[in-house]
């Protein structure tokens, strides 16, 4: 954006954000007009003439006051013709020069005058210079502070204060201007004000001031009835009021602020700022306690439902279910049927309640309806396990309370909504908590109700039964006449279910609830006499009660530890029942476990055939948790036994059938051993990246990954050893020096034309901080093969005309070569020094031999040709001597007994670089204190 319209939009940002800004400011007043003083009859041609005119005017006129008075004319119409041509143009950049110097010509004749001062403040903020801007603005307010252009000069002082952060001067500025009463600036004043007094932390004093200004707008309108700049004012205000509230203890603050007596008619608003802001921050539950503040504080007022509705929406979306059901359930104590709001409101707010309670009441039941069942299961299984009578209790309380406030809430729903379909479901789970509380009488009323009354088609014989049942147990507890009364009440439900479900045939044979029940008592002998009885009775059992006695004699043969004819009972069991029923599933887990118990028996003494014939019998039963256990163990036993092809066949067998199952995982460490005793490392390599996902030891899915990768690259599978040793080197940290075992492998895994892929891991290698023998071979074997990398881009660089730009390019290169080898040198390991050392010099013989070979510029005579080599020479020799240096200290390396390829190769340049000395047999050198 161009400066000067930059600057002009600057001092205007804080009230156009408002959207309130005064009427006349510095960028928008009207031309000046001249005062009335000896006026001069000005035509109303266009401005260029009437510039032209009054510069006429004043060439020809000597009196100094009507001089100054053209003079300002002048410096009016410029400012008019620079503003119509910015107007005439938008978007381009005009500079008001020109007027500013015109106005600053007559401000340094009258400094005193306020319309010039206010001119030239202006005609400067156009023009971007809004420091200089400032300052006539200053000497406006400090010469003539009554002058009519006060109010927006302390707008303007108080809003640069206030950007600079000099909050305390932009507050007396503020103050100032609202102290001239109602002008243009005052609302935005005192927004600005709010502002400064809350960057000052004079929190509360902003608070009163914001509030100000909000009684100010909601005594025009209702906020939502305002002029879009004011409602802009006002929520930016009321956000500031959300802040200045956090800071002085959110919700409680609210309040302190209110007149005696009374309260604001926006007030619901302060709290819906500060619960949004909240909101905002994901200060979730500070947000839901400010809503729900303004319920406590205003309980009767029409804004509080959905201030409270606002605060569970805001725990629901902060994932707070601990927090949204009693926020729910105070909803529904608040404005249920049962309450003082409910009874107090009219019908179209009670249909508006009825939406919101219709789901709640439901939920809050159904919640405490299986929070009273969970704490029943929990009591059983205290009494079982032992605990304290006084526990017990306690858990019994607390389920037999959620039971009757399920029961409760079932209640208000079917109140609330009695013509409801759902209704019927409601009072039939009533009847249910009201029968596990104990309060038989009340469930068979809404039993009854269900049955009888609404007649539910789904719930109906469900209800009815219920009904009889609870008459029943009250027949059971009472004496006397109530007895009579409950027996007459169950007969009536008898009754009157026979004739609404003619059809429905729940009465069990008494003999066979006997047995039960003797099983159940581990009277195992009197149970199987009971059970055989029962398959002899006339008429015959049916199917399904065939299934049961069969049942009771096969589970008491299995106590008495009889398993071959347990398992002829549980095989009867099979042969009456379908494979969906209940009873055939019993009695398959029962038929395996008892074969199970013949296979331990037989294998007492150790793995065997006869052991291993009744497990794999047991798999072929039915594929069960029995079976797959017993398959398992199978598994265990062949590999004891070293039959891998028959482990290998039962343990893919066994994950075919049971890929779920929790034994599973640990299947992978067996089939490891299994395929490497087959010798398939692919396969093995498998099966340990399985348990590398797998296992739940960190230490064994580190260890399996390296070895998968280990067993990949031995099966010849490349890809699979690199993405395996890639993932080791990103996911294990530590060991570190296995790490780098990976990361070495990664690079003798690729082709060393592949740099992109090997490069990385060189580099990682490289500066690697591993302190072991290990971890410092590895660094010094990466920076080698990344200084070969260097040495080969060095040797690859020609040097061409013009020689001085090729020349630089190859020092270049020579320095980054240098470097990388001297890293190299470093690690002080002799194979990698007498390698740096070797390409040290031949780095060096390279850039002499390239020099002499380089190419001569062309047009040279034979005695300039002459001159040029010897120049070159110049320049070679140096490089050569400094070659013949390193590979005479790399050769010294046989003094300390090393001569490996690299010496030899020093020796052979030797050889070429000075042959008459090297050129001979090879001797051992004496001692040498040349440098490596």
């Amino acid at each position: 954006m161009n400066k000067k319209i930059l600057a002009l939009a600057i001092g205007c940002t804080l009230l156009s954000a408002c959207g309130n800004q005064p009427s006349e400011t510095l960028a928008d007043l009207p031309a000046a007009t001249i005062p009335q003083e000896p006026a001069i009859e000005i035509p109303q041609p266009d401005i260029a003439t009437l510039q032209r005119s009054y510069e006429q005017a004043l060439a020809s006129n000597t009196d100094s006051h009507t001089r100054r008075q053209i003079r300002l004319r002048l410096a009016d119409l410029e400012m008019e013709r620079l503003e119509q041509q910015q107007a005439d143009n938008p978007g381009t950049a005009v500079s008001y020069r020109s007027a500013v110097e015109r106005y600053e010509a007559l401000a340094a004749g009258t400094p005193g005058d306020d319309y010039i001062l206010y001119r030239l403040a202006r005609a400067r903020a156009l023009d971007g210079e809004m420091g200089e801007s400032l300052q006539a603005l200053e000497k406006i307010a400090a010469e003539t502070p009554e002058s009519p252009f006060i109010a927006e000069v302390l707008f303007r002082r108080g809003e640069a204060a206030f950007n600079r952060r000099d909050y305390s001067a932009a507050a007396r500025d503020f103050r100032a201007l609202l102290q001239q009463g109602e002008t243009p600036f005052a609302d935005n004043a005192r927004y600005m004000l709010g502002w400064s007094e809350f960057k000052s932390s004079e929190y509360r004093r902003s608070a009163e001031t914001f509030l100000q200004l909000l009684d100010q707008l909601h005594g025009r309108a209702s906020f939502d009835e305002l002029p879009a700049g004011q409602r802009r004012l006002t929520e930016d205000s009321l956000r500031g009021l959300a802040l200045g509230f956090s800071y002085q203890g959110g919700a409680e603050a609210i309040e302190s602020f209110s007149p005696a007596g009374e309260n604001r008619p926006y007030q619901h608003h302060l709290y819906r700022a500060l619960g949004d802001w909240y909101g905002e921050k994901e200060r979730y539950r500070e947000s839901a306690n400010t809503y729900l503040a303004y319920v406590e504080n205003h309980p009767q007022s029409p804004e509080a439902p959905a201030l409270h509705l606002r605060a569970i929406e805001t725990l629901q979306n902060a994932r707070l279910p601990g927090e949204v059901l009693p926020a729910k359930r105070e909803f529904v104590q608040r404005y249920g049927i049962r309450s003082d709001y409910w009874q107090q409101s009219d019908n179209a707010q009670r249909e508006k309640l009825a939406d919101w309670l219709r789901p709640w009441l439901a939920e809050l039941a159904k919640y405490d309806h299986a929070r009273a069942q969970a704490l029943a299961k929990q009591q059983t299984l205290a009494t079982q396990n032992g605990k304290s009578v006084q526990s017990a209790a306690k858990i019994a309380r607390e389920s037999h309370a959620a039971y009757l406030a399920a029961a409760d809430l079932y209640q208000q729903y079917a109140e609330t909504f009695p013509e409801d379909s759902g209704t019927p479901e409601m009072v039939f789970l009533m009847a249910e908590c009201l029968e596990h509380a104990g309060d038989d009488p009340g469930a068979w009323i809404a039993y009854s109700t269900v049955a009888w009354e609404y007649r539910d088609p789904q719930r109906g014989a469900e209800a009815g039964y219920g009904a009889i049942l609870a008459a029943s147990r009250m027949q059971q507890r009472t004496e006397g006449e109530q007895q009579t009364l409950w027996l007459d009440r169950k007969t009536e439900a008898s009754l009157k279910f026979a004739d609404a479900w003619p059809g429905d045939r729940r009465a069990l044979p008494v003999l066979l609830d006997a047995a039960d029940n003797l099983f159940r008592q581990a009277r195992y002998p009197e149970a199987i006499a009971a059970a055989q009885r029962a398959s002899e009775w006339q008429p015959p059992p049916d199917r399904r009660q065939r299934q049961n006695l069969y049942l009771v004699l096969g589970h008491s043969y299995f106590e008495l530890q009889d398993y071959p004819q347990a398992e002829l009972a549980y095989t009867s069991v099979l042969q009456e029942a379908a494979p969906e029923e209940s009873a055939y599933k019993t009695a398959q887990q029962r038929l395996q476990a008892a074969i199970y118990r013949q296979a331990e028996l037989a294998m007492g003494s150790g793995p065997n055939e006869e052991g291993l014939r009744h497990l794999l019998r047991i798999r072929d039963s039915g594929r069960t948790d029995i079976a797959a256990t017993a398959q398992y163990d199978a598994i265990n036993y062949l590999i004891d036994m070293q039959d891998w092809q028959r482990a290998s066949a039962e343990l893919a067998d066994f994950r075919q059938y049971y890929p779920a199952h929790r034994l599973a995982p640990t299947l992978a460490a067996k089939a490891v051993v299994i395929f490497q005793a087959l010798g398939l490392p692919g396969a093995a390599a498998g099966e340990l990246l399985r348990l590398a996902q797998t296992d739940p030891d960190a230490e064994v899915r580190r260890q399996s990954l390296f070895m998968a990768a280990e067993q990949f690259q031995q099966a010849g599978e490349t890809e699979k050893a690199i993405a395996a040793y890639r993932q080791y080197s990103e996911q294990w940290q530590q060991p570190a020096e296995q790490r780098l075992e990976a990361q070495y492998q990664l690079i003798q895994l690729h082709d060393k034309s592949q740099r992109q892929q090997r490069n990385p891991w060189l580099q990682s290698l490289a500066y690697n901080k591993v302190e072991s023998p290990r971890g410092r071979y590895l660094a010094a074997y990466a920076q080698s093969e990344l200084a070969e990398q260097s040495f080969q881009s060095f040797a690859r660089l020609p040097l061409r005309l013009p020689l001085k730009a090729s020349l630089a390019d190859k020092k270049r290169a020579l320095d980054t070569t240098v470097a990388d080898y001297r890293k190299v040198l470093k690690f002080n390991i002799a194979e990698f020094t007498t390698q740096a050392n070797f390409r040290l010099a031949e780095v060096y013989r390279q850039l002499s031999r390239d020099l002499m070979e380089s190419q001569r510029p062309n047009g040279l005579n034979a005695l300039e040709l002459e001159q040029y080599e010897i120049l070159l020479e110049e320049q070679a020799y140096p490089f050569e001597e400094k070659a013949i240096e390193l590979h005479e200290a790399n050769i010294q390396r046989t003094t300390d007994g090393l001569y490996d390829d690299w010496v030899k190769r020093s020796f052979d340049s030797l050889g070429k670089l000075l042959p008459a000395r090297y050129q001979k047999p090879e001797k051992t050198l004496g001692w040498s204190n040349a440098l490596h």
